[in-house]
């Protein structure tokens, strides 16, 4: 699981060239034509960036052909090889389910000397923007879509432990103490609760997991729910990535106060159809992982947020020191 890549100047550099030069058409012509039905004739394309990083960038291409049809991609670039490995765990992906048709969305090619993944394009929503009366239905879909995932007989890498994670979480934690020392006082008791509970963790059955799972993750492409980004995939117990995405959705329900109310319901939708479909799932270990991620993202707060870190950081403190608690009760149901 690649927890932190920092690109170096060059890599920087490079990496904004080829911005650059992805938005002229004819160099994005000559990539595409690679990847276009056959009789598909390009009379123009349009490139816009859709996001873009320190590391990598994606950029959406929409092709046109000389009798008006249309074809769009996602172009993502990394300023490394890492996408190398991403094309390879979603080759092994694509072996065990059908792609692009509900669940993962995968690329359909990778070019070597551009460091680029090619995707179709998914149009629709994010499940994070959904806040009608469509989401609890979608939250348990994507508790569906986890457990599908969590279920494969694959590994597509090196077993990433509990323990590696909270090294990496107080890594974190170290580069707060740093940059924003008024957070110390709150993370290091947090730190301190947090190795205590990987004490009372029980041996689970690693799986293949998305690593970075979040309702921001999901797109509603019609009466189909689909997957994104596959660039924190790990192999390692499958809680992680329940944890991962209630924390998220409690932060988004706890930051937010047009949602506040919806949050227990929506947490639980998720939960108990991920639980349904995954009954050996430890839920002390959700738990677990659950104020692992809310301490992780005290630092996105004070990097991202700066200005509302104050107000913040204490209410995701206390939200990971209850996960915390829970992961370290006696009584707490396995």
């Amino acid at each position: 699981m690649r927890f932190r890549f920092k690109p170096t100047s060059e890599q920087r550099t490079n990496l904004r060239t080829q911005l650059a030069r992805l938005q002229q058409p004819e160099a994005a012509l000559e990539i595409l034509r690679g990847v276009l039905p056959v009789d598909f004739k390009p009379a123009s394309v349009r490139c816009t960036p859709r996001s873009v990083h320190s590391d990598r960038f994606v950029m959406q291409a929409q092709v046109r052909s000389d009798d008006g049809e249309e074809c769009a991609y996602a172009l993502k670039v990394y300023s490394d090889d890492f996408g190398q490995q991403v094309w390879a765990h979603a080759q092994t992906l694509s072996d065990h389910c059908e792609p692009n048709r509900g669940g993962l969305c995968l690329p359909s090619r990778y070019v070597p000397t551009l460091r680029m993944l090619i995707f179709p394009w998914v149009d629709g929503p994010f499940l994070s923007e959904i806040v009608d009366g469509r989401k609890p239905e979608l939250l348990r879909q994507a508790a569906r879509l986890a457990a599908d995932l969590h279920r494969l007989a694959i590994v597509p890498e090196k077993l990433t432990t509990a323990q590696m994670m909270v090294d990496e979480t107080r890594a974190r934690c170290d580069r707060l103490r740093h940059r924003w020392p008024q957070t110390t006082q709150l993370a290091e008791p947090l730190l301190a609760d947090l190795q205590e509970a990987v004490t009372f963790l029980d041996p689970a059955d690693p799986a293949p997991v998305h690593g970075d799972m979040a309702a921001g993750q999901f797109l509603c492409a019609g009466d189909r729910l689909v997957l994104l980004d596959l660039d924190m995939f790990g192999y390692t117990d499958p809680a992680y990535d329940a944890g991962h995405f209630l924390a998220q959705l409690a932060r988004r329900c706890l930051f937010d106060p047009t949602v506040r109310a919806h949050r227990g319901q929506w947490l639980a939708c998720f939960r108990d159809a991920y639980f349904a479909a995954m009954p050996k799932v430890s839920p002390r270990h959700v738990s677990f992982y659950r104020g692992l991620t809310l301490i992780r993202k005290i630092y996105t707060v004070c990097r991202r947020q700066p200005a509302e870190g104050p107000q913040l950081v204490p209410q995701l403190a206390a939200r990971a020191e209850a996960a915390l608690r829970e992961a370290a009760s006696p009584t707490r149901t396995q």
